[in-house]
Parts: structure tokens; sequence; C-alpha cells
């Protein structure tokens, strides 16, 4: 019981010795004070990728790759398809390998989807999705010239587009 009183005269004399600064302020002259204010800006630095369309060498045969596509969530999150450039959709003219019963000018394209997304074919009006990556092939001359295909002759079936679209699970 004595330590509380104690404790608490203690604490007051240690106040009271205590000096309380104050300012003495001489009447005959004025104090000035200048306020400065710093500005500090922050610049983010952002960098902008810009996906150019490699250049399409086919004379008779029109680009697969759906150009109506805008992009990622464009229009909707459900109804979107990448960009050709952004697929990177490229025709090569020539021989393939995998189908030497083309003729050399051949036009052809690979396409392969991104992530989930899935090749949709164009056949006779109706979208119908398949495998991706897809091999889609046109004639330059001869018969049925300037249509695409795509599977090996004679089982090909011919396509208007194709298009990559996003996955939906239901």
């Amino acid at each position: 019981m004595i330590l509380r009183p104690t404790f608490l005269v203690i604490i007051f004399l240690k106040c009271r010795r205590t000096c309380l600064p104050t300012q003495q302020v001489d009447s005959s002259t004025t104090t000035t004070a200048a306020t400065t204010t710093t500005t500090t800006t922050t610049t983010v630095a952002t960098t902008t990728t810009t996906v150019t369309e490699a250049p399409f060498p086919c004379t008779v045969c029109p680009k697969t790759y759906d150009m109506n596509c805008q992009g990622f969530g464009i229009p909707n999150l459900i109804n979107w398809c990448p960009t050709a450039a952004e697929v990177g959709v490229t025709y090569v003219v020539g021989l393939l390998s995998i189908l030497p019963l083309l003729p050399a000018d051949t036009c052809s394209t690979t396409v392969v989807c991104p992530l989930g997304t899935t090749v949709f074919y164009n056949v006779l009006g109706t979208e119908l999705p398949g495998p991706s990556p897809i091999i889609a092939w046109c004639r330059q001359s001869g018969a049925g010239a300037g249509t695409w295909n795509t599977g090996i002759p004679p089982l090909s079936a011919e396509l208007s587009s194709l298009v990559c679209r996003p996955i939906v699970g239901g």
C-alpha cells in the first residue's frame, strides 16, 4: 500500500522538475515562416505489345482464319475469339511433307489455338468444334482452287473458315 502513494509522489516531483518549453517573443521583431512543399511524382513503366500478322503469300486462296475476331473478351467473355495475330496464324505456299499428294503451289496454314480455346470449323455455315492443331490447305490452281480443306485427300472436308473460341464449361 505504501508503494502506490510513494510512486505518485515521485511522478509528481518528476513532473514539477521538468522544464516546460516556452517561446519568448520579442515584440519589436517580426517572425516570418516559409513553407516548402515537396511533390513526388511516381511514373509506372508500362509495356505495350503490338502483335502483327505475318504477310499473306497466297494469291488465289482467301485467308481462312475468321477476320472478325477482336481479341480477348470482345464482345464478351463467352463469345470472344483471339485475332489471327494473337493465335500466330501463318500461311505458307509450297509442298507439305504431311500431305504429299497436293500440288506444289498449295497454300496451307497450321492453327494452334491458345490455352482455354479450341478450334471451330465453319462447314456449310455451321461452326463445329474440332481438335487443335489443325492443318488447313487450299489449292491455288486446278480443280477446287480457292477452296479451303482439312484432312488428307480423298478424306478431306471443305471448310469456309476457322476460328479459336473459348472452351465454355457447362
